[in-house]
């Protein structure tokens, strides 16, 4: 089949200004044990539909927060910024993050992995999906379909002015914190990467 066959038309969105993918298939079958912390986790709250109580779910904005917050009632929910998080070091076992370093700037993200860090315990491990971007337009739109354990599966996209970001980029920046790279998978549009402390 032909990649443009599966990509979707978005209302009000110009197709010549918008990179808009075809529809990625992502299956998340486990995360983390223990307690996590998932930054960026409004909208689908995905992570927290997984996890439930062992997830403090932050989002910078609270109608983020509204929108995911019925789909998993049993996490925490919290307004908070990654860049600086009202946590104590080592509070959480592990975190996570899916697709939100997309909406941050490069010095922005290297702040949110050392805030990160400095928030899971030794040998505490970070798991991250996010966009692979490279695009000459202004905007980057990713459409996902996702399966979750015990939950039908559902469409979802993810849209930024972010023009460039890759796994490397993210490997670098966890290095240079004190993550161990554990595991990298690269797909054409997004990645997944599994650091540890």
């Amino acid at each position: 089949m032909d990649e443009t066959e599966n990509i979707p038309e978005i209302p009000g969105v110009d197709p010549y200004n918008t990179k808009v993918t075809p529809y990625q298939e992502i299956s998340i079958s486990e995360i983390p044990s223990g307690s996590i912390i998932d930054i960026g986790a409004g909208g689908e709250g995905v992570i927290a539909q997984i996890g439930r109580e062992r997830i403090t779910a932050i989002d910078k904005l609270q109608a983020e927060i509204d929108e995911a917050k019925d789909k998993s009632p049993e996490a925490k929910w919290m307004v908070a910024d990654a860049l600086n998080l009202p946590f104590e070091n080592e509070e959480f076992d592990n975190a996570t993050s899916f697709f939100c370093g997309m909406y941050m700037s490069n010095e922005d993200k290297k702040k949110a992995i050392k805030e990160i860090y400095r928030v899971i315990s030794p040998g505490g491990e970070f798991w991250i999906w996010d966009s692979k971007i490279n695009t000459e337009k202004e905007r980057f739109i990713i459409v996902l379909t996702i399966s979750l354990p015990g939950r039908e599966k559902f469409n979802t996209g993810y849209g930024t002015k972010n023009t460039f970001q890759n796994e490397d980029i993210y490997k670098e920046y966890l290095e240079e914190v004190g993550f161990a790279i554990e595991e990298i998978k690269v797909d054409k549009y997004w990645f997944f990467i599994k650091a540890k402390k």
